[in-house]
């Protein structure tokens, strides 16, 4: 005689026997018959966030289909590594957030590549060590500055801005990265205090989609945003570095108190990027990027000055400090009219390959016009 808890028991069983059959199919289905999207795995080594060394991939983000490859010092590059010892040729520090991570493009066709392409004429060549990581600000390109590129001893320390890389050096923000990079409090007294980033480590979830090809194809295969993605996995919580500072706390401010929170941090975080580039006897130079999707959908003039804000304030900032500063947005422009080609796999996303050629070009035309790549 069967009892009924026997009965719910064995089709207990049977029903989690067929689940992990049906998960093992699945897992064989996305890594051999329709290979799921890699996700580079992240490290907080030398008290920077990085990605962890020697992964290689496909990167995919909705079109785009790129590999990656990390090298041995956690940052995506065609450079398997980066010897702290000098060669004869001259060497480039690139710093700066998704731009320079490149993850959307192949690792030999990034701004840092093709610069060392279009430079090769230089006697002795030209090497380019890219240290990029998605949604870092420009406060993490300080720290990334100070822990990792300057160390390397480059002759040159190239910052790579995004427009909304200096607001948010200051703003709290709830970014699944936000809290593992160096932020900056502002108070009403004009001082500027440095908060450290706070160590990383992966959460169960992310954990999961490292061992799951299943779980990265649902969360990045089908069209899901990679930042969507984390923000699943990884659960935004509040900064707490924030808690004490005015600029948390304040209430909504109108566009000159912004503008003027703004130029102080990127008075401050530029000044201090001087300082120790000359300090390591580094030249710097600060690049940033245009405002490109304006450009590609053909926005009215005032859509196109108020996206190109940053950009002013940049310059005017890098200009009061004596810093070499590259406006992008001139170079994206003259080649936008000329050939009508995009700069980015969609509007008001990264770089696709053309994007980085063209900024490379621009960035190499800069450099010789300083003079800085004369033996």
């Amino acid at each position: 005689m069967h009892l009924p808890g026997n009965r719910i028991t064995a089709s207990l069983l049977l029903l989690t026997a067929g689940l992990a059959l049906l998960l093992a199919l699945a897992e064989v289905f996305f890594r051999v018959v329709l290979p799921a999207p890699d996700v580079p795995a992240l490290v907080f080594a030398d008290g920077v966030l990085r990605h962890k060394p020697g992964q290689r991939g496909v990167y995919w983000d909705k079109e785009v289909r790129a590999p990656f490859a990390i090298n041995a010092q956690g940052w995506n590059s065609s450079h398997e590594s980066y010897p702290l010892a000098r060669s004869e040729a001259r060497r480039i520090a690139l710093v700066g957030g998704a731009l320079a991570e490149a993850l959307e493009t192949p690792p030999g066709d990034s701004l840092a590549e093709e610069l060392e392409r279009d430079v090769k004429a230089l006697p002795k060549g030209v090497e380019v060590f890219r240290y990029g990581m998605g949604g870092a600000p420009l406060s993490q390109h300080l720290l990334v500055a100070r822990k990792a590129a300057l160390p390397a001893r480059p002759d040159i320390l190239m910052v790579l801005l995004a427009p909304e890389d200096i607001a948010a050096s200051h703003q709290p923000m709830a970014a699944p990265r936000a809290a593992h990079f160096l932020k900056l409090r502002l108070d009403a007294e004009d001082m500027v205090e440095e908060l450290p980033a706070t160590p990383y480590a992966q959460s169960l979830g992310e954990r999961l989609r490292q061992w799951s090809a299943t779980l990265r194809y649902l969360s990045s295969g089908m069209g899901l945003h990679q930042d969507t993605a984390e923000r699943l996995l990884r659960r935004p919580r509040p900064d707490r570095r924030f808690e004490a500072a005015a600029t948390a706390a304040a209430p909504v401010m109108d566009p000159d108190e912004r503008e003027a929170l703004d130029r102080r941090a990127a008075r401050y975080l530029l000044g201090r990027l001087q300082a120790e580039a000359n300090a390591a006897g580094a030249k710097l130079l600060v690049v940033m990027d245009g405002a490109r999707a304006e450009l590609e959908t053909g926005a009215p003039n005032a859509e196109l000055v108020q996206a190109l804000e940053p950009n002013r304030l940049a310059a005017a900032e890098a200009e009061l400090l004596g810093i070499a500063f590259l406006d992008l947005h001139p170079a994206f422009a003259e080649d936008f009219q000329k050939h009508q080609k995009t700069f980015s796999p969609q509007a008001d996303a990264q770089w696709n390959a053309y994007g980085h050629a063209v900024a490379a070009s621009a960035v190499a035309a800069k450099l010789n016009g300083l003079g800085w790549l004369q033996p």
